[in-house]
């Protein structure tokens, strides 16, 4: 059984699971979600702001907590809740705003977030003594659902702030080089490992195809660039139907990605780290997301 609480990676994610993984039946798993952001604003800053929605008005993460912000070389976070209707759909939304420290041009910087209660990401940007500065950034937001027998599915999401303020020229973001892979012993990932340090090609004996949005779809190959233009859809990425004797907490599934946008630019990576772990059960920490920023091109399609 999925029992307890587990650390994956460079961060964790509390789901109550209230459904049953059966008869057509779904369970998903809420992200806590990781971030490098580059500044690429052109500008030094010294803050960054992330929108999120929140529609019971709920979402209110403890920075005090390091299992629910990460605030990085920021020593300041405010949470303010129904700070304004950002995405106008008529209910309050939450603003979150790291601050304090000076960011210069081209400077990495991490935050992280746990999404318990939340809606999706709405947008990332920069800001200056509370002014944005530049265009917004692209984020990642991600669910994991563990579907029918079970089935693994990782839905990946442009949040939509970037297409309302893109940089100039740009009108589509999305990934490239996916890989998937399956049924990983628990014991095998832990903190230190999900970062730009971990070599894939060690886990090459749990690797899997992945494809567009189940077992039937088309497979999706790490040379193949996936485009959002709009920030209202996700992209289902079917990973593996698994067996029984991995449908559980000892076996994890891995999906990563490079973040892209424009003529492709690589931007960003991205880690999405689960416990295979379908059946009913309550507060388990399963999951992992990291979005993390790279500046360097490749070249055109």
């Amino acid at each position: 059984m999925c029992k307890g609480l587990f650390l994956f990676g460079w961060a964790v994610v509390l789901v109550v699971v209230s459904a049953q993984v059966a008869s057509g039946n779904v369970v998903w798993h809420d992200p806590w979600l990781n971030w490098d952001f580059i500044n690429q604003s052109g500008q030094v800053v010294n803050d960054l702001e992330i929108w999120v929605d929140d529609p019971d008005g709920t979402f209110n993460p403890n920075p005090a907590n390091p299992t629910q912000v990460m605030k990085g070389p920021f020593p300041n976070f405010v949470v303010s809740q129904g700070a304004a209707d950002y995405d106008g759909d008529n209910d309050m939304d939450t603003q979150l705003t790291w601050s304090g420290a000076n960011i210069g041009i081209g400077q990495t910087v991490h935050g992280g977030l746990y999404m318990k209660g939340s809606g999706r990401v709405l947008d990332a940007y920069w800001t200056k003594d509370g002014n944005k500065v530049g265009n917004s950034t692209v984020i990642t937001y991600e669910r994991t659902e563990i579907r029918g027998d079970p089935e693994v599915h990782m839905h990946l999401q442009v949040a939509p702030g970037w297409f309302e303020d893109p940089p100039s020229g740009e009108t589509e973001a999305g990934w490239t080089n996916i890989q998937t892979f399956v049924n990983i012993p628990a014991t095998l990932l832990n903190l230190a490992n999900i970062n730009s340090t971990l070599d894939l090609s060690t886990l090459q004996s749990y690797k899997v195809e992945p494809r567009r949005g189940g077992p039937t779809g088309d497979s999706i190959l790490p040379t193949d660039y996936i485009w959002m233009t709009e920030g209202t859809s996700f992209f289902d990425v079917y990973l593996a139907s698994i067996d029984d004797a991995h449908a559980s907490s000892d076996f994890e599934s891995l999906l990563y990605a490079q973040v892209v946008m424009g003529d492709p630019t690589v931007i960003g990576q991205f880690w999405n780290l689960n416990p295979q772990c379908p059946e009913p059960a309550t507060l388990v920490l399963v999951g992992l997301g990291v979005a993390g920023l790279l500046a360097r091109r490749r070249a055109k399609r």
